[in-house]
């Protein structure tokens, strides 16, 4: 098959849409497809031109983001300033941005669609969202070129306006709803999303695709008990719906020796107040790292007693670190600022994991998954 994909990052971005595009990629050109990857960001001082010839695919930097390789502060608006009716100016704007024209949405959409070309013979044009822009480019694209032996496919990681942690105005959910009239189908992560799309797209339309690992290349460490119970959390925190304040609240307050460790993606200021506030009273308690690559990563988590999955406190996203933390092997602790049983906790820190529930990776092998995708040709 021939097969385009459009994604925002790519490896070796640190984000779980550039883990679902290049396991994708790498494993469809594994299987013989010609595959084309259309990429938004350009990672400095990367050498694509290798990973083209390690892997087997072609790549397309359309050059609308720059990131420097290892980059881990978060780009995007924010403000720093000391004075009060500069920051609630601010956040005025940012509201109007991102509530009312969903950031850059209709500003880079026609640009990428300017840039992309899809040869006529494609089989498969596989937009991946987020960012919405990628699939209103790709709705922009056909619409204008048809390609009426081309299946166009929304691959949707989390819903645009009906999502739950950024709000949308009104006329975006009208917007989305002919946008996806020109896609043939929509795929989401798991069965949990669906009532977010059900109000924009066809429901015949909707296919579940997991996230897709390759097990074989994601090593993991041989589990030896550590010296004091060490858990960690992996992934971003969110002020509404990924707080981990109940839990460092928490912490603080035990005398008790443990080793909390918080991985991180990118630094920003949300996070970075909340975490320097309680990294005084914990002190060498918590360890906090920021872009650690994702196979290291794993390995990392692998070596700890369980780890901590915060929940989104929302039923439509399902994080993909779970599936990460699965292929780890170790126990895992689920919680949010609602249901936070401190009696629990306090088992798995004495080493007691009776009531967790292993996640079965088995059917997020990167296999499958490309084969669920190319079934839709």
């Amino acid at each position: 098959m021939k097969i385009h994909i459009l994604t925002s990052c790519f490896y070796p971005e640190l984000h779980p849409r550039a883990f679902r595009a290049f396991e994708l990629a790498r494993e469809l050109a594994r299987q013989g497809d010609a595959v084309q990857v259309s990429v938004l960001t350009r990672v400095q001082d990367f050498n694509y031109k290798a990973m083209e010839e390690e892997y087997g695919f072609h790549i397309q930097i359309l050059d609308l983001y720059q990131r420097q390789l290892g980059q881990t502060e978060q780009t995007g608006l924010s403000l720093t300033s000391a004075k009060k009716w500069k920051q609630k100016l601010f956040r005025i704007h940012r509201f109007f941005v991102e509530y009312m024209l969903a950031g850059n949405l209709l500003r880079y959409a026609p640009r990428i669609a300017r840039q992309l070309i899809v040869e006529p013979d494609t089989d498969l044009f596989i937009a991946l969202s987020t960012p919405f822009m990628d699939i209103l480019a790709g709705t922009l694209y056909r619409k204008k070129h048809a390609l009426p032996n081309t299946r166009f496919i929304a691959d949707s990681g989390d819903p645009f306006s009906g999502s739950q942690q950024t709000k949308r105005a009104i006329y975006l959910r009208w917007l989305e709803r002919w946008v996806y009239r020109y896609y043939d189908y929509l795929t989401a992560p798991t069965e949990a999303a669906i009532p977010a799309y059900q109000k924009v797209i066809e429901p015949d339309k909707i296919r579940i695709i997991p996230q897709g690992f390759n097990f074989a290349a994601t090593p993991i460490a041989t589990y030896n008990k550590n010296a004091v119970p060490t858990f960690a959390y992996a992934g971003v925190f969110y002020q509404d719906i990924r707080n981990p304040e109940f839990l460092l609240g928490y912490l603080a307050k035990q005398d008790k020796p443990f080793l909390f460790r918080i991985y991180l993606r990118h630094k920003d200021p949300f996070t970075d107040t909340i975490l320097s506030a309680y990294h005084d009273v914990l002190g060498n308690r918590l360890d906090i790292q920021y872009g650690v690559e994702r196979k290291q990563l794993i390995y990392e988590l692998s070596q700890c007693d369980f780890l901590v999955n915060i929940g989104n406190n929302n039923s439509t996203q399902l994080p993909s670190k779970l599936i990460d933390y699965g292929i780890t092997k170790r126990p895992v602790f689920q919680c949010d600022k609602a249901h936070f049983d401190q009696s629990v906790f306090e088992q798995y820190l004495s080493g007691k994991y009776t009531a967790n529930t292993p996640i079965d990776v088995t059917p997020y092998a990167i296999e499958t998954i490309a084969k669920s995708f190319k079934k839709l040709k």
